[in-house]
């Protein structure tokens, strides 16, 4: 994809543009030291550093996991496709969800994966487990 058409580049310079803050503000932000990079990175000619992705998307109001995911497909197809083939990547919104809803219990120390939970914890393991058997299967080379 030529630098005149990144869908990365379109996407943070419609953030950008949406934003309140100066260029200057969000080159601070994401922990550049000049802001006529982020002239260069909107534009699309210099690629945005992945490193640097999570402090432009919290600067941005970007949805981080799917702004990285996004800019790995774009850069690196390669990559990407290896990160979709062997974590499933990206996360449906109904996956997203529930692990989002599952870690803020967890932070605040009220789940256990005990009693009704973890009954329904290992009915859901139990169905995903002929898949799961199925691709440990197909990885490692056993018989079907």
């Amino acid at each position: 994809m030529s630098a005149n058409h990144s869908l990365v580049a379109k996407v943070l310079s419609d953030a950008i543009e949406a934003s309140d803050l100066t260029q200057r503000e969000i080159a601070a932000h994401a922990g550049f030291n000049h802001s006529n990079i982020i002239s260069m990175l909107k534009s699309g000619e210099t690629r945005i550093p992945l490193d640097r992705i999570p402090a432009l998307s919290t600067a941005l109001n970007l949805d981080q996991q799917k702004f990285l995911l996004q800019a790995i497909e774009e850069y690196h197809p390669n990559v990407h496709q290896v990160l979709v083939d062997v974590l499933g990547l990206p996360l449906s919104d109904a996956e997203t969800t529930i692990l989002g809803m599952y870690r803020m219990a967890a932070l605040r120390g009220e789940i256990e994966v005990t009693g009704p939970f973890g009954r329904a914890f290992e009915s859901l393991l139990e169905l995903a487990a002929p898949t799961a058997n199925t691709l440990l299967r197909d990885c490692d080379g056993a018989p079907t």
